[in-house]
């Protein structure tokens, strides 16, 4: 008599299922960190929030923080501060970049130690950096005041000046971040495909008609993409302005995260910090959302005419 025991196959796990417990640990961080504050921030927005009060959390008001916002004049400069180094330091990152990478694309010899030193402004941390180019600006022993007197010319109080100290952070932030868009974007041109060129080299086209016709259109992509990380980033900018200004001279470089933080982690009022947030977060979701939407046009446009 056989007495051994026939097992059973065991059922396999569904395709479904198993794509739940693959996305499930990344579902959970998402949700603790990315969704939870954000709706405990929408929440906080609709409510009269003092910590340094006895109330404390108190109760719901409505839409009168986000009133509050939009009445608030230094709410508005913080904003318009924000824009005018946004626009500035994200175009001359990708004129540089965009320069560099076409650089580098035409190098043959030490092409990865270039892109090794590259990678330097970005690995550093970030207050390292900006506590050395704090003393590089220093108005006594600062290396861009020696620099100024070896040719001759007038010191400056490059960080307690109202007129030089954006600026000056700017310098800061175009020197970290344009390495990155010339790493991006000469990846980007290394994947494109080398028929089109041969063939454009074979009908006699200059070097111009190439780049205008055939490079950069195929680039769009990656540029946009850039682009839309770059210009993201540079609005939300905070770590340059703790290290090398504080907001200051006065507000001159207080942009609009930092003035969140000022609103709701000094004056402890997180009602009308969450409400500017929420402003900003919507602005800065409608303006990524055209940008990418004009790219999907122009990209099926241009499928079409293939």
């Amino acid at each position: 008599m056989n007495n051994e025991v026939v097992q059973k196959p065991k059922k396999a796990i569904s395709d479904r299922t198993y794509a739940y417990l693959l996305l499930a640990p990344a579902m959970i961080i998402i949700f603790f960190f990315a969704l939870y504050p954000l709706f405990y921030a929408i929440d906080l927005s609709s409510r009269h929030v003092d910590l340094t009060s006895a109330v404390g959390i108190g109760p719901k008001v409505g839409l009168k923080n986000y009133r509050f916002a939009l009445n608030d004049d230094f709410f508005w400069s913080a904003t318009q501060r924000t824009i005018i180094f946004a626009v500035v330091a994200v175009s001359v990152e990708m004129i540089f970049g965009i320069a560099i990478a076409f650089l580098l694309n035409g190098l043959r010899w030490f092409k990865g130690i270039v892109r090794g030193l590259l990678l330097l402004p970005l690995a550093a941390a970030p207050a390292a950096v900006g506590l050395i180019w704090r003393y590089m600006y220093h108005p006594d022993f600062g290396v861009y005041n020696g620099i100024m007197a070896m040719f001759g010319l007038p010191e400056r109080n490059w960080l307690g000046s109202t007129a030089l100290a954006m600026p000056s952070v700017m310098v800061f932030d175009i020197w970290q971040w344009t390495p990155f868009v010339a790493i991006i974007t000469l990846a980007g041109l290394q994947s494109l495909p080398k028929e089109p060129f041969e063939a454009a080299e074979l009908d006699g086209a200059s070097i111009w008609q190439v780049h205008r016709r055939i490079t950069f259109p195929m680039l769009t992509p990656v540029l946009t993409l850039v682009f839309v990380l770059r210009s993201i980033d540079a609005i939300r900018l905070y770590d340059p302005i703790v290290m090398l200004t504080s907001g200051g001279p006065g507000t001159a470089t207080e942009t609009l995260t930092y003035y969140l933080y000022r609103i709701g982690l000094k004056f402890f009022r997180l009602d009308q910090a969450s409400a500017m947030s929420i402003l900003f977060l919507y602005a800065t979701i409608v303006f990524c959302a055209l940008i990418m939407r004009s790219l999907l046009k122009a990209q099926g446009a241009r499928a079409e005419r293939q």
